[in-house]
This record gives C-alpha cells, sequence and structure tokens, in this order.
C-alpha cells in the first residue's frame, strides 16, 4: 500500500496504513480444515485448479450496488498506538501540514499520548451505492481527550463509512493480473491452491497468492476470508453470509510496525467489527 508523506501523514498512519491485518491464529471451533486433498480435478487447456477458482471469483465479482439495493449496519472501529511522536522525523513540518488541513487536533492527541486507544462507532445506511452516516459517537478512551479532539476524530471517520466490499474484490483483481504476468514470463508467482475445509454447509476452497491467502466459498464464489502479510505487518478479514449467497465483511484486525530508520519503534493497530440489520 502507497502512503503519500505529506499533509496528511500522521492520520493516513492511524487509518490506511492499518488495512494491513493482523493474521489470527485461531479459527472458529465450527470450522473444520481438511488441507491438501487428495483429489485430481481434469481441466482444460492446462488450468491450474487455484486459476479456476480465482477465475470463477472474479467472474462472479459484481459491485456491491448490483448485488442489493439497500443495507443498514453499524460499524465499530477500535484503534491503539504505541509510539512515540515526539520523536518523529519532520515532525514540526508535519504537524503544520496536518493544521492546515484540518487535522490538527488529531495530530496533536497522537502526539500528547503514546500510549492511544479509541473506540468509535456509527450507523451506516446503503441505498443503490450511495452511503450516509448517522449517529457517529465516541464509544470509549483509553487516554482523556479534549472536546476539539474527539470532535476532529469523529468529523474524519472515513474508514467506518467506506465500500470494502468492492475495495477488498478490486485488491484480488489486482494480485491475480500481477502473478499471471509473472507466470506468462515462467516466473515463480507463489500462486497455488492450498486445500479446503467446511463452514456449516458450504465448501470453502483456500488459495494463496503469493503473500495473500483467499478463502473462496463454493456456489456464490464469494470471499469469505482474507489475509495478507508484508514483513511483520499483517491483516485478517473475515465475511459471513449475511443474505442468500451475500458475504459482507463482519470483523477484521490490523497490526502495523515501523521498522524505518531514524522513525520511532512501536505499532498501530486496528480492530473492526460490523453488525447488520
Amino acid at each position: 500500500m502507497r502512503y503519500k508523506i505529506g499533509i496528511r501523514i500522521v492520520y493516513t498512519m492511524m487509518l490506511a496504513m492499518l488495512m494491513v491485518q493482523y493474521a489470527r491464529a485461531q479459527e472458529d471451533d465450527s470450522i473444520t480444515y481438511s488441507l491438501h486433498l487428495p483429489e485430481t480435478v481434469v481441466l482444460a487447456d492446462g488450468m491450474t485448479f487455484e486459476e479456476y477458482l480465482l477465475k470463477q471469483v472474479l467472474a462472479n465479482a459484481k459491485p456491491l450496488k448490483k448485488r442489493i439495493e439497500t443495507l443498514n449496519y453499524s460499524v465499530t472501529c477500535q484503534l491503539e498506538k504505541d509510539i512515540d511522536l515526539t520523536k518523529f522525523p519532520h515532525r514540526r513540518t508535519i504537524t503544520f501540514a496536518a493544521r492546515l488541513a484540518g487535522y490538527g487536533p488529531i495530530v496533536s492527541a497522537l502526539r500528547e499520548h503514546k500510549h492511544f486507544g479509541i473506540t468509535m462507532a456509527e450507523d451506516v445506511h446503503f441505498n443503490r451505492g450511495k452511503i450516509t452516516t448517522s449517529n457517529v459517537r465516541m464509544v470509549e478512551m483509553k487516554q482523556q481527550l479534549t472536546e476539539k479532539q474527539v470532535a476532529s476524530f469523529l468529523k474524519h471517520d472515513g474508514m467506518m463509512s467506506a465500500n470494502v466490499y468492492d475495495k477488498f474484490y478490486k485488491k484480488v483483481r489486482q494480485k491475480v493480473k500481477e502473478l499471471q504476468k509473472l507466470r506468462k514470463k515462467n516466473k515463480e508467482t507463489g500462486m497455488k491452491y492450498v486445500g479446503s475445509y467446511t463452514s456449516g454447509s458450504r465448501t470453502v476452497y483456500v488459495v494463496k497468492l503469493d503473500n495473500m491467502k483467499v478463502d473462496i466459498a463454493e456456489g456464490c464464489w464469494q470471499i469469505s476470508r482474507i489475509s495478507y502479510q508484508e514483513g511483520q505487518n499483517n491483516m485478517y478479514y473475515e465475511f459471513k453470509e449475511v443474505r442468500p449467497n451475500l458475504f459482507l465483511l463482519s470483523h477484521g484486525r490490523a497490526k502495523f510496525f515501523l521498522d524505518r530508520a531514524k522513525w520511532p519503534k512501536g505499532y498501530v493497530s486496528m480492530k473492526l467489527e460490523y453488525a447488520y440489520r
């Protein structure tokens, strides 16, 4: 993920870079894995099984507005950090630019508290592709913030109202295209079929795409899980079938570690929870 060093670097670090997700080590008790299946699948034109699965996903991928007309849900977002931003490079320039862009109270809150944690929530209404929000609220704070700081965090809440459904399918499509180009050049892609497991009445197939792993629900061919790892940084998102053949994001976790030279050591983390009505 690219990050622009400029007027929104600190807030972007809290929000955009947090899309790197902490990969959970434990799976739900109701899910049984059966990896490295022995069955043989014969496909035409030399297509591998993982290519077949991904082809089904991308062929059946539709924008959310074409799958459903209206949708109501609530989002809870927990943000935490453990970084000393008073030692951040170019902090004066960044602080000045952030203030000009309207993020001054957020930057001051992050700078004042090395150990920082808040939980926000809001209600979302999706109607024919348009998203409106209401009841934006601060649920919990691990430290005391000023009224201006709280108001600024609640104002800049774009992550919670984002259409993440379309973004995930776009991410997978881009990754597949990237690896297919490597395969045409007879280069190693890291693309392979890992195995399958059962979840409820569905069979779920697992495909590895280099540093990404995608779980695919058979029949509707939608993403039921996606995880990604880059260095120490991890992300994990899980989807549930909220309506027949419609898997929407239910929860996710992310953890991003700063490891650049001359930058303070620490991490930023995020947890998201979605409740559909």
